[in-house]
């Protein structure tokens, strides 16, 4: 039986809205493996020294949005630099706990009006420390 139990993210405990990913759009790189010092030697041979630490980077779209959906999206991660996210790691097929950051994100508008602005699909990133 998978220990998959139907959400990919959760934010200090609190389970992630499918509904702030757009359909097809999540991705995710789990467990990239880090070199320290590696080199090609005279001979064309790649010799590596893979780190014991590894990093998970997750990305998607949002849907189109209004700003109060936005709002209530960002609260779920309103520390950017340091955050802990329990995610679904596809390497493991299970649940992990990481330390991750999200890198700056643009909001494009689609349009605005005197009391709302609509945003075309915003991408966002996690990356692991």
């Amino acid at each position: 039986m998978s220990a998959y139990k139907g959400w990919l993210l959760k934010f200090d405990g609190r389970e992630f809205p499918m509904d702030f990913i757009s359909h097809a759009s999540y991705n995710a790189t789990p467990d990239q493996r880090q070199d320290e010092d590696s080199y090609q030697d005279g001979y064309g041979i790649l010799h590596r020294n893979v780190l014991p630490h590894t990093r998970t980077k997750i990305e998607w779209s949002t849907p189109f949005m209004h700003l109060a959906d936005k709002i209530r999206m960002q609260s779920y991660f309103p520390d950017r630099v340091t955050m802990e996210v329990e995610y679904w790691n596809d390497e493991r097929n299970a649940y992990v706990t990481g330390t991750f950051y999200v890198p700056d994100i643009q909001f494009p508008y689609y349009d605005t009006s005197e009391n709302d602005i609509r945003y075309n699909p915003i991408r966002i990133a996690l990356i692991e420390y």
